[in-house]
């Protein structure tokens, strides 16, 4: 999978002597959406950077690409081969679990709302069948007496 992104801005901050953080936001050329890389920093007795290291495993050849360049660079980066080394699954695959979540979560909540429904259409024929029995037992008997000579 290859990806053309921009460096929007650059943050390095030292967190104790010898460690730092580094944070790049990244602008994906494709989709103009914005993405924030983080890494580890290892810094020297002048706190210049040595190394620094990915949180996240995934990001490490986007890290290493990033060190390179300045504010305002574009570049691109192929993952191919590093995703093939790790046994990452295409980014399709992904797409299509999560399409099928989606399904499953709508299927679940559309169940509750068939179940809520029933509930109501019970409560209301029990309803109407008691309001009919309270009026049927209140009504007056149609008995005629008849006189006797």
């Amino acid at each position: 999978m290859k990806k053309t992104y921009t460096i929007q801005s650059i943050v390095c901050t030292e967190i104790s002597p010898g460690k730092g953080s580094m944070a790049w936001q990244l602008r994906d050329n494709a989709d103009e959406r914005l993405r924030k890389v983080s890494g580890i920093s290892t810094l020297d007795k002048n706190g210049l950077i040595e190394s620094v290291r990915a949180i996240y495993t995934r990001e490490a050849p986007l890290i290493d690409a990033l060190l390179l360049r300045q504010e305002g660079d574009s570049f691109s980066i192929d993952f191919t081969g590093f995703n093939q080394a790790q046994g990452y699954i295409n980014r399709e695959m992904y797409a299509n679990m999560q399409k099928c979540e989606r399904l499953s979560c709508m299927v679940g909540k559309l169940w509750r709302v068939l179940a809520v429904m029933a509930l109501l259409v019970i409560l209301s024929l029990v309803w109407m069948l008691n309001s009919s029995m309270t009026k049927f037992s209140q009504q007056q008997p149609l008995i005629h007496h008849e006189q006797l000579p």
